[in-house]
């Protein structure tokens, strides 16, 4: 038969609600107490049962992590996630992963939700990436399922309020990144992302006020030509090249978009960053090509740190609204950009 709670309270000497506050993390219990029943949960290697748990407690200990519209873990969702793990862990949270696809032109009342979300007492508060729409937010909001919102990806043409959401700063990311370019005396420089979705067009918005108060003109790439990040900046980047237009830097929405447009510098005989100075977005790769890649770094592992942090204290306060965190980004200076030579600004590119 499995151990039991009770079976632990015997071993240790203590009562059951003893156990159960150890388990818990309650700071209400005796020292000597609390070694007792720690020594009795190792000595008969006791596993909770994380849905008995759950209602025990009246309230869960589970948090669920809803990836959604994404067929994959994009290394910058494994990250966010990895940081909401190891959240959720320091604070006796189970973390459920599941995946959502959906969308965003079904009515918010007629979305099926996953089940993780149909049963009662399994997560008290879910924590929303991938790419979100209105429809599936409002569905939550008319059930009264609390949730916390990675709100970069977060597709919506109403005004949100700064609640209950982490953001990180591309914005300021996009801006550094175009600052930098301008320093090393770029004058012509593209910026390449779809700007069709809100995270490229944050980025291509802060590339454009960058460059019109250097008093520089911008030159951009902004509709997708393949829904592959690595084709597209692949394929953007030789429309640019074929249009002979004068280019000497590109920054790039994402880091999978440089890649790509790198590429195609290549097959036209072209090396980064002796011939054009090459940024991307959100540094998941790190070095992982020689030379290695300048990027706008995003903390993703802290983005799931908040995120779950956000997502517990809300099931604490009952739902209670929470307001925006936000954190910064950081421009990673590695070999892929450099000054402009002098002969190429004699041929005016």
């Amino acid at each position: 038969m499995p151990i039991t709670i009770r079976d632990v309270a015997r071993r240790a000497g203590v009562a059951v609600g003893t156990v159960s506050r150890v388990m818990n993390n309650r700071p209400d219990v005796n020292a000597e107490l609390r070694e007792r029943v720690q020594r009795a949960l190792e000595e008969l290697n006791y596993r909770p049962n994380a849905r008995a748990r759950s209602f025990a407690r009246n309230s869960s200990p589970i948090v669920s992590f809803i990836l959604s519209n994404r067929d994959f873990l994009h290394p910058f969702h494994s990250h966010v996630l990895q940081g909401v793990e190891e959240y959720c862990e320091e604070a006796g949270y189970f973390v459920i992963y599941t995946r959502f696809r959906y969308s965003p032109t079904t009515p918010a009342a007629e979305l099926r939700l996953p089940s993780v979300m149909q049963s009662h007492g399994i997560a008290d508060c879910v924590i929303l990436a991938g790419a979100n729409y209105d429809n599936f937010t409002s569905n939550l909001e008319k059930r009264g399922i609390h949730y916390v919102l990675l709100v970069n990806n977060f597709m919506t043409k109403r005004r949100r309020e700064p609640y209950d959401q982490v953001r990180f700063d591309d914005y300021g990311g996009a801006v550094e990144a175009t600052r930098y370019l301008i320093q090393l005396g770029h004058k012509h420089i593209w910026y390449i992302g779809d700007t069709s979705v809100p995270w490229y067009r944050s980025r291509h918005d802060a590339y454009i006020k960058t460059m019109a108060e250097a008093g520089l003109v911008p030159r951009a790439q902004t509709l997708a030509l393949s829904d592959d990040r690595f084709l597209n900046g692949l394929n953007s980047a030789r429309v640019i090249l074929e249009q002979k237009a004068p280019v000497t830097a590109i920054l790039a929405g994402a880091d999978d978009v440089a890649y790509g447009a790198w590429e195609a510098l290549r097959l036209q005989g072209l090396e980064v960053p002796r011939d054009i100075s090459l940024i991307g977005f959100d540094d998941q790769y790190a070095q992982s090509r020689v030379p290695a890649l300048t990027s706008v770094r995003v903390e993703t592992a802290e983005v799931g740190r908040q995120l779950a942090r956000m997502a517990i204290t809300k099931i604490g306060l009952k739902g209670q609204r929470l307001p925006e965190v936000a954190l910064p980004t950081k421009l990673m200076k590695r070999e892929t950009c450099r000054p402009v030579l002098v002969e190429l600004k004699a041929k005016g590119r």
